[in-house]
């Protein structure tokens, strides 16, 4: 994963979002329309077979129980709301900026009015990285969360660090 400006980001050891406000002058308060800790959540979508390509590119499917698809689509919304989702296959691993787009459903019943009924989210999403499955998470999937060095080190405003824009390249080099 690389930024605009380097490679580097410094780990920062909160483990969750911090969303009181601080009594330490030095300390920055969290923008008003910033998420509560307990709203942020953080899905995986995990899939048992399949390939998900060096730039993220994947095409996966999965048989699920009613319980377990109704924990997907919990997920999902709980993911829409952090704007932040990642699907693992058993060789990568990617995690995407995400925002809602469109939501489509079809049904063609055939002789005895039965058939498929299709569901479809699509998200406009954004990788964020793309690794192999047995590198270390980062970020919130690691208990840690990130900062970019540049943010640290530049007179650049926070905005221009919002949900994860300064990356520039999310795979990894090979």
């Amino acid at each position: 994963m690389t930024n605009n400006e380097s490679n580097t980001s410094v780990p920062s050891d909160t483990g969750s979002a911090e969303t009181s406000k601080s009594t330490d002058s030095t300390s920055i308060d969290p923008s008003e329309n910033a998420l509560s800790a307990e709203d942020l959540q953080y899905p995986e979508f995990t899939f048992e077979d399949g390939t998900i390509s060096p730039n993220g590119a994947f095409d996966l499917e999965q048989t699920l129980n009613r319980d377990e698809m109704g924990n997907w689509l919990s997920d999902l919304a709980g993911g829409l709301t952090s704007h932040d989702i990642a699907v693992e296959a058993p060789d990568r691993h990617v995690t995407f900026g995400v925002r809602p787009d469109t939501v489509s459903m079809a049904f063609e019943p055939d002789d005895d009015h039965r058939g498929k009924l299709k569901v479809s989210f699509e998200l406009d999403a954004k990788v964020m990285l793309a690794q192999d499955a047995d590198c270390p998470k980062i970020g919130a999937r690691a208990g840690r969360g990130f900062v970019p060095v540049e943010m640290l080190t530049t007179d650049r405003k926070p905005e221009h660090f919002r949900c994860y824009n300064w990356i520039e390249n999310p795979v990894e080099e090979e």
